[in-house]
């Protein structure tokens, strides 16, 4: 099989935008492995693990760009290559040769250049700080896409952003809508007067959903990162979020989505809530029977619109699943998840479980599991299963190769900055599942909005059609799937 080890220098695309160039070329009939990304230590280390010659690649910077890809032909070669540079063109080319913008060779001479209010800092963890210091600096608001920050690190940034009035979005920041703009991983909403502050991206994508779905508008996204919940952190940018939303005149109520925060942050969210002038909903989970959908509800019936049930499609029939497997792309949809089942039939297994979680060993465990892939031990050196789908296809394939009763349990999320074709990634397999395995279960916790660029019907549809059972709701999809795990 024929290999192309490309550098180009001086060429930088956003760590995003290669996640899905490599996701999409993957797809690419006779293309066998592919690694588009810039010349990191990490990510040049990741050639040797592929198989490719590292030589042509020695002397890069990180500054470079470069293209490993092996396909069955030559053929294939060219015309992975070809596709390459055609999304790279749609993407928009960064090279300085080809930019007729100002350079700047800072952040914060970019911010103070544009009279910008915030940066969107995607680089790899441990630059980070300098970066978003350098931007809070400058006087402008921070989102951290990057995950890899150290907690200590998160703690003093956001201390740091306080004592100037200004927010840290993140680290580990996936989801945020801004003045009607998307950034990160979001999905094309109608605008409304509904706010949300999340330690959660998928759990705000969620939210968001099922309220745009009844015709509930969603203003401002807020995401605060997964830690800022924590005692650790305390809370800092759910505050500041919450302080600057009290005070916009467009927001009339704001709903607080966290995984179960720290008990001394927690109770500090009561008194400050109590305070505030905005109706707040919690959907704080892992306290009491709090789920997203349940939060949904409540916004609806207090702004007085009713709240149709959840859409389901039960396409499995009579099929009968045993051991639950969970793989979710988001990690406050498997938290959700494993709350709900393990309420039913007690503790479900994570990844802690696991020194390697391999596709084979994932297969060969044998009591219940729910798995979040998007966790910072399954990308490192990989893109967050949200943008590609191969882990979780090579995962499901080798629960394929073994035969047992399953309950298999996953999420598709759709949006801006998501697969493409998240459904079609894990059709073919899943269907390989479901007609290799008469006792096998298969049910989908769907995350869209009509207008999402993947088109919500046809994902659905490719779902329903090969005998998923498909849930609007997570927590619905969750209690369905403790039910016949119970059996």
């Amino acid at each position: 099989m024929p290999d192309r080890i490309e550098l180009r220098r001086g060429v930088y695309h956003d760590s995003v935008v290669l996640m899905r160039v490599t996701s999409q070329l993957r797809r690419v009939e006779g293309v066998q492995e592919c690694l588009v990304a810039m010349a990191t230590p990490l990510n040049l280390s990741l050639l040797d693990e592929l198989g490719f010659d590292p030589a042509p690649v020695n002397h890069a910077s990180t500054s470079d760009l470069f293209i490993a890809i092996r396909a069955s032909s030559q053929a294939v070669l060219e015309t992975a290559t070809g596709k390459l540079d055609d999304i790279l063109a749609a993407s928009g080319r960064n090279e300085v040769s080809a930019c007729g913008a100002p350079v700047h060779r800072t952040l914060s001479s970019a911010v103070s250049a544009a009279s910008a209010n915030l940066a969107v800092i995607s680089i790899p963890g441990p630059h980070v700080v300098p970066e978003a210091v350098d931007v809070l600096l400058a006087g402008a608001n921070v989102m951290v896409f990057s995950d890899g920050v150290t907690i200590e690190e998160e703690r003093r940034l956001k201390a740091f952003a306080a004592s100037r009035d200004l927010l840290v979005m993140g680290p580990d920041c996936g989801t945020a809508r801004l003045g009607g703009t998307a950034l990160g991983f979001c999905n094309e909403l109608v605008s409304g007067d509904v706010a949300v502050v999340a330690a959660s991206g998928t759990g705000a994508q969620h939210l968001a959903c099922l309220l745009d779905a009844r015709g509930i508008g969603i203003g401002q996204i807020v995401g605060v990162g997964g830690r800022d919940m924590t005692d650790d952190i305390g809370g800092v940018s759910t505050f500041a979020a919450l302080r600057l939303l009290d005070a916009d005149p467009d927001t009339a109520h704001i709903v607080i989505i966290s995984k179960q925060p720290g008990p001394a942050t927690a109770a500090r969210l009561g008194q400050f809530v109590k305070a505030m002038k905005t109706p707040v909903t919690f959907a704080l989970l892992g306290v009491a029977d709090t789920n997203l959908t349940h939060a949904a509800r409540e916004v609806a019936a207090a702004r007085g619109t009713a709240f149709a049930p959840p859409r389901v499609e039960l396409a499995g029939g009579s099929r009968t699943g045993g051991q639950l497997v969970g793989l979710f792309s988001g990690g406050t949809l498997a938290a959700e998840a494993s709350t709900i089942i393990g309420a039913k039939i007690g503790p479900v297994a994570d990844l802690s479980v696991f020194d390697s979680p391999t596709p084979g060993a994932i297969a060969s465990f044998d009591r219940h599991l729910v798995l979040d892939l998007g966790d910072d031990r399954m990308t490192v050196g990989r893109p967050h299963p949200m943008i590609d789908s191969t882990l979780r296809r090579e995962m499901i394939e080798a629960l394929a190769q073994r035969p047992a009763a399953r309950t298999l349990l996953l999420d598709i999320v759709l949006g801006h900055g998501a697969d493409l074709d998240p459904a079609g990634a894990v059709v073919a397999p899943l269907k390989k599942l479901l007609d290799s395995h008469e006792n096998v279960r298969v049910l989908v916790s769907f995350v869209g909005a009509s207008r999402d660029p993947q088109g919500y019907e046809a994902q659905w549809e490719a779902l329903a059609s090969i005998g998923c059972d498909v849930y609007e709701s997570n927590a619905d999809a969750a209690a369905a799937v403790a039910a016949i795990v119970d059996e």
